[in-house]
């Protein structure tokens, strides 16, 4: 096959961003001229992974962005336009633009452009399902009359919700010239079947791709020797988190007997006198491949890393789809969730111990790395070239 042009596009949050790096970088690796549009902060991790970076326009974060439909549909009315053109003028006609399910104006771009779209969700299907529980709440399936009926009356709510969403973007589509609404040639879901329960009513042409495995060139953290079992924990990488898993982790398990590597950003945070604990940037593959639990807030990057790796799972979700991931992966039985916001370090201890000492936790870890054990970023890649080439036979 000849080279494609494909562009990619996705907001300035890590947790958005390094999924469709993963991404392009395996489409380079297959011959593809691959372009990524993103903020000017992932220039250097974008260009150093071998892409041709480009800033997207209009990205700047405003005051109306408080507005969520502001900020999703709105912006991408703004930002379609010139994306386009800067597209059209310095790249050329792309064949295929893949869209981060949050930043709509790649998506709109593609629409102005002529040119098929791909949407990537860096996290579990957010569809409203009569199958499952409403989405985003980390509930476990209902077992009473009570339930059921509260659980319709939610996703009832959620749908009238999800339709004024619409008729939002409608309306900014139509300010630039688009009409109805868009849809993607298909939609690349970023999680694994483990947290990914069965449904009747799968949307069509979406696929479950699993984790993207991408990890900054950060250089690898070397977790401190000794047969005490391994904690790798991260902090949220999104901008709008308040609130620091590695600061109770470290607070938490000092003597709780273990070995621990924490992947942050920040660079105030004081290690164990003990030497048992290291802090740092590093990328997560090589650590999650020697670990026994792994904490975070529950971004839909790392819970995919670590099941991927068969890594059982302690998550304190501080925001967005984090709960609904929490909540998942502690009723698939790959880990422990605390309650929302619950930094507190001693139960941040117990949870850790807990599953250390909980065979089962990670037997069923496992058996979601083997189920997960086909997906990744090839699959991805080729089912956007699918597309890009004109979608299936």
């Amino acid at each position: 096959m000849n080279p494609l042009r494909i562009v990619l596009v996705t907001g300035p949050d890590a947790g958005h961003a390094f999924p469709i790096i993963g991404l392009g970088v395996t489409l380079r690796d297959r011959g593809h001229d691959v372009h990524v549009g993103s903020g000017i902060g992932h220039s250097k991790l974008i260009e150093e992974a071998g892409l041709a970076f480009f800033d997207l326009p209009l990205l700047a974060p405003t005051p109306q962005d408080a507005d969520i439909s502001h900020r999703i549909w709105t912006r991408a009315a703004e930002m379609a336009p010139p994306l386009a053109d800067l597209i059209a003028d310095t790249i050329g006609q792309p064949n295929v633009i893949v869209s981060d399910t949050l930043t709509r104006a790649g998506a709109w771009a593609a629409d102005l452009l002529g040119v098929p779209w791909v949407e990537m969700v860096p996290h579990h299907l957010v569809h409203v399902s009569d199958d499952l529980p409403p989405h985003g709440l980390g509930l476990p399936p209902s077992r009473t009359p009570w339930r059921r009926w509260n659980d319709g009356r939610i996703r009832a709510a959620q749908r009238r919700s999800r339709e004024q969403g619409w008729d939002a973007a409608r309306t900014a589509r139509q300010r630039i010239g688009l009409e109805g609404r868009s849809h993607p040639a298909c939609t690349l879901v970023c999680a694994v079947p483990a947290i990914e329960p069965p449904r009747s009513d799968w949307p069509n042409a979406t696929h479950l791709v699993g984790s993207m495995g991408w990890d900054p060139p950060w250089g690898p953290l070397e977790p401190p020797s000794g047969p005490e079992p391994l904690v790798v924990v991260t902090d949220s990488t999104a901008s709008t988190v308040h609130g620091s898993v590695a600061e109770a982790a470290l607070a938490g398990l000092e003597h709780a007997g273990v070995r621990l590597v924490v992947t942050t950003g920040r660079t105030d945070l004081s290690t164990w006198s003990n030497g048992r604990a290291v802090i740092g940037r590093s990328g997560h593959g090589p650590l999650l491949a020697a670990a026994d639990v792994a904490v975070g807030p529950g971004g839909g990057g790392f819970v995919a890393k670590a099941l991927t790796a068969g890594v059982p799972l302690v998550l304190t979700p501080l925001m967005g789809d984090q709960r609904e991931t929490a909540g998942r992966v502690h009723h698939a039985g790959v880990g422990v969730s605390l309650r929302p916001g619950n930094l507190r370090s001693g139960s941040l201890r117990r949870a850790v111990l807990r599953v250390l000492a909980d065979k089962r936790f990670r037997q069923t870890a496992r058996r979601a790395a083997r189920q997960a054990a086909q997906l990744g970023p090839e699959l991805a890649a080729r089912l956007v070239v699918q597309e890009a080439a004109g979608g299936p036979p």
